[in-house]
């Protein structure tokens, strides 16, 4: 007659002792069985993309300014607010980390140890059903030999190079642990330096937290969405942080800036996103121009030249050339140019404020994206690992094509006026939604003409082109390109969160390198 096992989950009580509960043997031949739990600790900590962090006023009394509980309560919070609003609210100076958020739910723990854990601090909206999902999958020793580590054994998560399935050593050595899910949000708003210091000051606290219960913890082990792996790559490979990590893993990352971000500007978000997030240049702009954060997604060298373009016919003009902080973010005056100085300060136009307004930006520009672009350039921690999103549907802007307004007949027979000079030229027109009336000049005789801003044309994910998606390939371990992955909800997909899982897995099995390993 076969054994009934009744399995006791162990509960790890907050002196760090290991209690195992059982009210009464029940009337049966079943065998209760306790699993012992691990000392070992390695926090796996996730980092969320932009705006996926709730955020507060830093004055007190505090309140929060972008509670990302539900899309229901963001679009209610911002949908209908102006320029105005959304500088005065969304202001690096005056805001911070807010940890009142909604609490994902469906795990073992309690909100109060969950909170702890920062998961408070993060979009619930974005993020409510994947870190329940890793959480569980990651502590699941009842289950350990029907678990999901155990079924990645026979499945291969991505057809690319370097992908296999899971070894029964890997999968063995992982339950010898524990990885309890932590979450860090940073202010997205402020500069991903500043966000790199407090992953860095929260990982110091979580170890130290295991630390004084009598558990090992000595490493961690990251998780990355879009933003979120700038701020990781900056904590790890600049402020040194590599020696705490044991890997890392990145989804969706704009590895070397987007040219989303340009078009958002010059355009604003698309829809329906663009409720939100801003429906057009002035409302993206009041927010992006003092946000170095924001400016930090921004093409970096290393992105490439040449994806600006402005098209008349034949004629093509290619930008940048050599330098995309002077030749665009801080040209001034250009139709073409990122910034138009007239929506920095919808608050305040008079010339003066104009003026110090277009300063400041420049030197965020110049002191925080740039320098920032440039730590991080092609640096990536050892043990790292990446997916990005590779899919027609989502097309994305990998270049930004501004073309000229010619009706079909007159482009046919090429019978119209060419223009002198394509980056010269007077705005007549701009509501800011991709589409400019200009003067410019042909044969040096003014004339009236209009550019279009063009649809997107790479595959991606919605926001990050594959050129800067698949950049870490070569640097990394392991970059997976997957169709069908949305930028937002990169992470809410079933494929993409079994990739998390046995990167984390693989990671995890570097632990036999470290202090942290079991003697044979």
């Amino acid at each position: 007659m076969a054994t009934i096992e009744r399995i006791i989950p162990g509960v790890v009580a907050d002196d760090g002792s290991v209690h195992y509960s059982s009210v009464t043997s029940p009337p049966d031949d079943s065998t209760a069985v306790c699993y012992m739990v691990p000392d070992r600790i390695v926090p796996v900590i996730f980092i969320p993309g932009v705006m996926g962090t709730n955020l507060r006023t830093s004055a007190k009394p505090s309140k929060p300014v972008w509670l990302a509980d539900s899309s229901l309560s963001v679009a209610a919070n911002w949908g209908l607010r102006g320029a105005d609003k959304r500088k005065l609210g969304l202001d690096p100076k005056i805001t911070e980390v807010y940890d009142g958020g909604a609490i994902p739910q469906g795990t073992a723990q309690k909100d109060v140890e969950l909170k702890r854990r920062g998961w408070g601090e993060v979009a619930n909206m974005s993020y409510g059903t994947f870190l329940p999902w890793l959480e569980n999958a990651l502590n699941d020793a009842d289950v350990c030999m029907t678990g999901l580590r155990n079924s990645l054994m026979k499945k291969v998560v991505a057809s690319a190079p370097g992908v296999q399935p899971l070894s029964a050593d890997e999968v063995g050595l992982s339950y010898k642990y524990q990885f309890p899910v932590h979450a860090v949000g940073y202010n997205w708003l402020q500069s991903n330096a500043d966000s790199g210091e407090r992953l860095a000051e929260r990982i110091e606290y979580f170890m130290s937290y295991y630390r004084k219960k009598g558990r090992r913890c000595e490493k961690v082990i990251l998780v990355t969405h879009s933003m979120g792996g700038l701020v990781s790559r900056y904590y790890s490979e600049v402020l040194g942080g590599s020696k705490n990590v044991l890997g890392i893993v990145h989804g969706v990352m704009p590895a070397t800036g987007s040219a989303t971000a340009y078009k958002r500007v010059k355009a604003g978000t698309e829809m329906p996103a663009g409720v939100v997030l801003g429906i057009d240049a002035a409302e993206v702009t009041a927010v992006f121009a003092q946000s170095p954060g924001a400016l930090q997604l921004l093409p970096s060298p290393e992105y490439g030249m040449g994806w600006l373009k402005i098209r008349d016919g034949s004629q093509n003009v290619t930008l940048p050339k050599v330098d995309p902080y002077t030749e665009i973010y801080t040209m001034r005056g250009a139709w073409w140019a990122l910034c138009d100085e007239s929506l920095i300060n919808p608050v305040d136009s008079r010339k003066a404020t104009v003026d110090s307004d277009w300063a400041r930006y420049k030197g965020l520009i110049l002191d925080d994206v740039l320098p920032f672009h440039k730590s991080i350039g092609k640096r990536y921690h050892s043990n790292t690992y990446a997916f990005y999103g590779d899919d027609s549907v989502h097309k994305t802007w990998g270049d930004v094509v501004w073309e000229r307004k010619i009706t079909s007949v007159l482009k046919r027979f090429d019978s119209y006026a060419k223009i002198d000079d394509l980056t010269a030229g007077k705005v007549l027109q701009d509501l800011g939604q991709g589409e400019q009336d200009l003067l410019q000049r042909t044969a040096n005789q003014p004339i009236a003409t209009g550019f279009v801003l063009k649809n997107a044309a790479e595959n991606g994910d919605g926001t990050v082109p594959i050129r800067s998606g698949a950049a870490p390939a070569g640097h990394v371990k392991v970059c997976v390109p997957y169709p069908g992955v949305d930028h937002e909800g990169a992470y809410k997909a079933l494929p993409q969160q079994l990739f998390a899982l046995w990167a984390i897995t693989k990671i995890a099995y570097s632990i036999r390198e470290t202090s942290m390993a079991y003697k044979e």
